[in-house]
């Protein structure tokens, strides 16, 4: 029994790992094609309309693949009466942030210092309950331990956003840069409706035809479990939300064009940042395959192989990303035209680029507060670093640094950040010693 949980475990890891690498290279491919059409412009408004977005999803996610993945694994809750459960609690939480949407549009707009940004705003209204729907369905299969439907559904989103990307952009670009902005939004519709169709396809054999009503037990169950990680969520989202408006706000004071604030806001998060990160990506996917080892390890209180196998990983972390952050290092100008068609932004990367160095090291360290069981701690890590972060970026802002400020409050929170969970795993690693 134990050998067949294990070897199902192992499947799931290897599933979750190359869909996983496969969905990041088409999305890569996807994000390379699309900064290339779109130009600087669209990609300068896209960007400061992301963290707005990006808060929108996470409320409106609720934490649902984690809560619904637990109550389906349990089994202890009819499927359907859990799945109509959950889609009537996403329904209501839909509902109020559509309405508040309506309301705050043109206000979040005003702040941003563009308020023409307001219609792409409202867009977001269109695509809010596709979202929904298909992050209950995700972790619904995860708790059935299905991962092969969900990670096909996120290939498949992947290669349909290209098709769209490379068919309908080019038409919306035609017409106007904020139809372009909107269109991009959008295309979550189509892209989600597909994974819909995938994942339904796989729930409907765990789902009996009969009547079933909601469960109030049930949302009480799903509000339990996903408000705490979701309150963990919104403050990082919270933060990210707030940037574009920080930011702008403290550089149009002195005396910088909303033009140029979304040109360069574009350029440091679509194409530098994206360009750092991407070799966290093989940090993450071997900290992922490595949790269960090392989680086994702590538990059964081989105190001295965790520390072993956590160190190692660390070590190859940092030998990666040197390797990686070298040759961007060398080679910023050249890779930027070879991946995106454009040469900006190098400043930018000799300034925040040897601060990923630490940053590399950020998978590793949660894999082992994962293993230990301490994610509970991650809520003041957040919300320390949230709060320093967007503090330097405001007094920095207005002390005459410029953009520069928004590097400056990055380089704090990769520092902080870092800093903070080394020393909560440092800690008990201590007190286990």
């Amino acid at each position: 029994m134990n050998k067949l949980k294990n070897n199902v475990l192992i499947k799931n890891i290897f599933i979750l790992i190359v869909s996983g690498a496969i969905a990041k290279l088409i999305g890569m491919i996807g994000k390379i094609i699309y900064t290339r059409q779109a130009g600087v412009n669209i990609v300068g408004l896209y960007t400061l309309i992301t963290p707005t977005f990006m808060l929108i999803i996470s409320i409106c996610q609720f934490s649902f693949p984690i809560s619904i993945s637990k109550l389906s694994a349990e089994n202890k809750y009819d499927n359907k009466k859990l799945l109509i459960s959950a889609y009537a609690t996403g329904f209501i939480i839909n509902i109020l942030m559509m309405i508040l949407i309506l309301l705050f549009s043109k206000t979040i707009a005003r702040m941003l210092h563009n308020e023409i940004l307001y219609k792409a705003i409202i867009s977001i209204i269109f695509i809010i309950p596709f979202i929904t729907v298909t992050s209950i369905q995700r972790g619904f299969l995860h708790g059935k331990e299905k991962m092969l439907p969900a990670s096909i559904a996120n290939v498949i989103e992947e290669l349909i956003k290209i098709f769209l990307i490379i068919t309908i952009l080019p038409i919306a670009i035609a017409k106007s840069n904020i139809i372009a902005v909107i269109t991009i939004i959008l295309f979550n519709i189509i892209t989600e409706t597909s994974s819909y169709i995938i994942m339904n396809k796989a729930i409907k054999k765990y789902v009996k035809k009969q009547k079933v009503t909601i469960d109030k037990i049930i949302i009480k169950d799903i509000i339990k479990i996903s408000l705490p990680t979701t309150l963990v969520r919104l403050i990082s989202s919270l933060g990210f939300f707030l940037e574009p408006i920080l930011l702008t706000y403290v550089l149009v004071k002195n005396g910088y064009s909303s033009n140029y604030i979304t040109l360069e806001y574009g350029i440091i998060n679509s194409y530098i940042i994206p360009l750092l990160s991407m070799p966290s990506f093989f940090m993450m996917s071997i900290a992922s395959a490595l949790l269960p080892n090392i989680t086994k390890a702590y538990t059964n209180r081989k105190y001295q192989e965790f520390n072993n196998k956590l160190l190692k990983l660390i070590i190859f972390s940092i030998i990666v990303g040197i390797f990686c952050l070298s040759v961007i290092l060398i080679f910023p100008d050249k890779i930027l035209n070879i991946i995106y068609g454009v040469s900006f932004g190098v400043n930018y990367i000799y300034l925040v680029g040897p601060f990923f160095i630490i940053l590399y090291m950020q998978p590793s360290l949660s894999a082992a507060i994962q293993a230990m069981g301490k994610t509970n701690k991650l809520f003041y890590v957040s919300l320390i670093s949230t709060i320093l972060k967007y503090g330097v970026l405001f007094i920095s802002g207005f002390l005459g640094f410029g953009m520069n400020s928004l590097i400056f409050s990055m380089i704090t929170g990769i520092i902080i950040t870092t800093l903070l969970v080394l020393i909560i795993v440092l800690k008990e690693i201590n007190k286990k010693s």
